[in-house]
């Protein structure tokens, strides 16, 4: 399954000079091997505060745990999305 996933941090929360929570993010980055998941893109916007994430995991479950050491960073929107293509193929079938 593939997640495009949303994070928003504010100015007060960014963790982009602090060094705790720095490390927390880049701790979350090293362990998409060990949750199986397979990280396919990671864009930002620095004066945005956002990040823009595409990940492939098998279940939610690998995503929650991915992102349950960062959630106090700020806020997390994940949606389920599919390829296009597939889509289309999926709505010829009806």
């Amino acid at each position: 399954m593939l997640f495009h996933i949303t994070h928003t941090h504010s100015y007060q929360t960014c963790h982009g000079h602090d060094e705790a929570k720095k490390a927390k993010m880049v701790q979350a980055m090293e362990s998409v091997d060990e949750l199986g998941i397979k990280l396919i893109g990671m864009y930002v916007d620095p004066p945005g505060h956002k990040f823009y994430i595409l990940m492939e995991a098998d279940t939610m479950e690998q995503i929650v745990g991915f992102f349950d050491p960062v959630l106090e960073l700020g806020d997390t929107d994940i949606h389920p999305v599919m390829d296009f293509q597939a889509a289309l193929a999926v709505l010829k079938k009806d």
